[in-house]
């Protein structure tokens, strides 16, 4: 997408946004989330949520949130006005995010920790082993030769090999099953901006360019490995205002097409076993398949903004305008989901005994900022979701993800001939399209998968 019309685009999501009734932009952008991510290893006590205002962040399974302004996030670094993070979780539960000045790590929320191994260098994306502990980024500064970076659990990040130079990196993706085997893409350092494919069999010390014959579009990103097989690698490009999937069972050398959508796909997921594969778009909904990634259909027209397979359950991250709640999660492969978080829900920022300057930030700013994220008038949309006490489990919070979710179908509503959908209750996603006007979402998508310098698809797994 060149430039211009990404200006354009940007203009028109944030116009529609400011006009949306009873709304305020966040921080000069439309309060939206994004990308999930989980952890640590299997396990999914900390569930990140980033959002266009910076990250809502849970230690409990879901139960309860908070939030992590952008203040806090990067302080004393202030990001560009459409930046955002590539966001992993480590081993040891360090919710990770990269940045245009290099990398931070946050625990309680009360303290930011700078990794020193990357201090000045931008970070472009982030990837991580399904244990957690060892993960690489994509070191990529405009002029400079490009990195692919491996830390283990203590988060020191080290350059592997040379780099390569003329070619700026936008995104990494490791194989499950075989750590060493690291793919990433990226666009030639030039007025071209061709995309280009890479692949490494040594942890990214060496980078092999991947030259496919099937067209790579305007830009290409690594949407993800299958599990248990290194050479099977799905790859997602854009091509004008739509998208295309596509798959390779040798490793990149060849790719054929298995998806697209009118506009951005901005969430994809794969099972553990690499047998069920989902992509999903704002306007076009959430795509299934249960052959690994040969056939898709269509799930239903769930506004989907991010995906995210982990422990089990498939996380969907979907507009709050338009469905009850902005993140859901099904227990079936996507049939029925069950919201986890409103914004409206959200409490605010951590609460700390000895605040940072950045904590500090982010509790002077949230009672105006709160008014931002209210709850709109949505049809069906249940009662709303006091949060939690810290050692009580109200019956109607969301069940942590190893708990079994045994909530019953929602009837369908009478006046709309569409399914209601209920907050803790089964969405109906699946049966029928969900009212309201998608077009100024879709534009959101789009926007959500450029940083300030360099284009990235962040919100991929």
């Amino acid at each position: 997408m060149k430039r211009a019309t990404l200006r354009l685009l940007a203009l028109g999501a944030i116009t529609a946004g400011a006009t949306a009734p009873s709304m305020a932009l966040a921080n000069g952008r439309f309060p939206a989330a994004q990308q999930v991510v989980l952890g640590p290893g299997v396990r999914s006590d900390v569930i990140a949520l980033r959002t266009t205002f910076g990250l809502l962040v849970s230690r409990d399974g879901g139960r309860s949130f908070r939030w992590f302004c952008e203040d806090l996030l990067y302080f004393p670094f202030v990001p560009g006005l459409t930046f955002d993070p590539p966001v992993e979780v480590s081993a040891r539960g360090e919710v990770v995010l990269g940045f245009e000045d290099g990398a931070h790590s946050l625990t309680d929320g009360c303290d930011v920790t700078d990794l020193r191994s990357v201090s000045h260098r931008e970070i472009t994306d982030l990837a991580a082993t399904p244990d957690g502990a060892t993960l690489y980024a994509s070191e990529s500064t405009t002029g400079s030769r490009s990195y692919v970076l491996r830390s283990d659990a203590s988060l020191s990040f080290q350059r592997m090999g040379a780099g390569v130079a003329g070619l700026r990196l936008v995104t990494v993706e490791v194989a499950a099953s075989r750590p060493d085997r690291v793919y990433a893409s990226g666009f030639d350092d030039s007025p071209s901006r061709t995309p280009r494919l890479l692949r490494s069999d040594d942890g990214g010390a060496t980078l092999a360019a991947l030259n496919p014959a099937t067209s790579l579009g305007d830009e290409a990103y690594i949407s993800g490995v299958d599990p248990t097989n290194p050479d099977v690698l799905y790859v997602r490009v854009v091509q004008g205002f739509g998208s295309t999937l596509l798959r390779s069972d040798d490793g990149g050398e060849h790719l054929s097409v298995v998806g697209r959508t009118g506009d951005p796909m901005v969430g994809f997921a794969i099972s553990d076993d690499g047998a069920t594969v989902w992509y999903g778009s704002a306007d076009d909904g959430l795509h299934r398949s249960t052959d690994r990634g040969l056939h898709f259909t269509s799930q239903g027209m769930i506004p989907t903004l991010g995906l995210r397979y982990h422990g089990g359950a498939l996380w969907l991250v979907s507009d709050w305008l338009r469905h009850p709640w902005a993140l859901g999660r099904s227990m079936d492969g996507g049939e029925h989901f069950e919201g986890v978080l409103r914004f409206e829900d959200v409490p605010g920022p951590p609460e700390c005994s000895s605040p940072s300057e950045g904590t500090a930030i982010c509790t002077d700013r949230w009672p105006a900022f709160r008014a931002t994220i209210e709850a709109p008038e949505r049809p069906d949309a249940g009662a709303r979701v006091d949060a939690p006490a810290p050692d009580a489990t109200p019956s109607d919070a969301p069940a942590p993800v190893d708990a079994p979710v045994d909530a019953p179908d929602a009837p369908a509503s009478a006046d709309s001939g569409a399914p209601r959908i209920a907050v803790g209750k089964d969405c109906g996603c699946r049966s029928a399209p969900t009212g309201g006007s998608p077009g100024a979402f879709a534009l959101l998508g789009l926007v959500a998968l450029r940083r300030r310098r360099v284009s990235i698809a962040t919100g991929l797994q």
